[in-house]
């Protein structure tokens, strides 16, 4: 008869978790018991010795627990804030790493009561600590990092799985599109055929370009240039809209992330345009060989979902930004009252 799926699952989890580390305690048990049969005997059954012993055996796991405390403290609330690769104080941190060899080496030699024999030893001691602290902090950083790209490749992979199901009939939405295009110019609508002629050129770069890993930066640039210009197109126009824009490029044969940047100018004309007040969309982007600087202002419009905070496509873009160009960028957002302001700087 065959076992049911709970069944397996119980099984599988007795086997892959709990019988490994039966076996480890297993081994811990066995060597314990060999050293304490030894030491027993040597002792001839003292029970002071063996207090001494269990003295000495508690005061070695909870030096080790000590240790691991300060490693793990150091890691979260100091290494993370000061020490990752989009720190700007990361000079900081190996101030803070001197500081504490000094305080550790000043509590060993409190311990040893100052006695000059054991200065050697202390100072060996306080390397030792320090290094596990340090190598600690860069081990649990690089499994962070690690993890963070599987999250990322996992999230790419069903990006891409939503795109190949979007393609499944691509042709249908073009030629659709068309006919819609097409329809607009035959009653002379030639805004409702720009736009739909922009929309369909921003869907068949998302549709092709966004698939490959890197795209060439005219592409890109192109393709920001033309979504600027289909919100051109949908926006009235107004005294109160005030819309600047200033690329200039001369990277030539660059290549970079596809839809990088198009999340901030989508936050920047999501956010910073109201039909009611004066706003503003500033964008200045200079290229210079394979160094990219963009700047981009806008006002915030006077409602509540504007200032609900950033959104999925900058956190997405900062979590790429992280992973595809470690330490080869500078991502500043600043907020105020009635104004975002982004400044990314980038080393193609």
């Amino acid at each position: 008869m065959p076992q049911s799926p709970k069944s397996q699952t119980t099984r599988l989890i007795l086997i892959n978790k709990v019988l490994p580390w039966f076996l480890v305690g297993a081994v811990v048990v066995y060597l314990i018991w060999r050293f304490l049969q030894v030491y027993i005997v040597n002792l001839g059954g003292e029970m002071e010795g063996i207090g001494r012993l269990l003295r000495y055996f508690g005061g070695i796991l909870l030096e080790l627990l000590l240790v691991w405390g300060l490693a793990l403290l150091n890691f979260r609330f100091i290494f993370l804030r000061f020490a990752t690769a989009d720190s700007r104080f990361k000079n900081w941190y190996w101030a803070w790493i001197g500081m504490f060899a000094l305080l550790c080496f000043a509590w060993l030699e409190w311990r040893t009561d100052y006695e000059p024999e054991f200065a050697d030893e202390n100072v060996l001691s306080t390397i030792l600590l320090t290094s596990f602290v340090v190598a600690y902090a860069y081990s649990a950083d690089y499994f962070r990092t690690k993890r963070a790209q599987l999250a990322l490749l996992k999230d790419k992979t069903m990006a891409e799985l939503n795109v190949l199901k979007a393609q499944i009939k691509p042709h249908f939405l073009f030629n659709t599109m068309n006919v819609l295009y097409n329809s607009a110019q035959k009653h002379e609508d030639e805004t409702t055929a720009k736009l739909i002629f922009e929309l369909s050129q921003l869907l068949r770069f998302s549709i092709q370009e966004a698939a490959e890993e890197f795209t060439s930066l005219e592409n890109e640039l192109a393709f920001l240039e033309r979504y600027i210009q289909f919100q051109r197109l949908r926006l009235p126009q107004t005294n109160k809209l005030d819309i600047q824009i200033d690329i200039n490029k001369q990277g030539e044969g660059a290549k970079i992330a596809p839809l990088l940047m198009i999340p901030f100018m989508e936050n920047a004309f999501q956010y910073g345009i109201s039909l009611n007040e004066a706003c503003f969309v500033h964008l200045k982007l200079n290229v210079e060989g394979q160094n990219l600087v963009l700047l981009l202002r806008n006002s915030i419009a006077p409602n509540p979902e504007a200032r609900s905070g950033l959104g999925t496509g900058i956190r997405n873009s900062r979590e790429r930004l992280q992973l595809l160009y470690p330490q080869r960028h500078q991502l500043r957002i600043k907020e105020s009252d009635n104004t975002f302001e982004v400044t990314l700087k980038i080393d193609l």
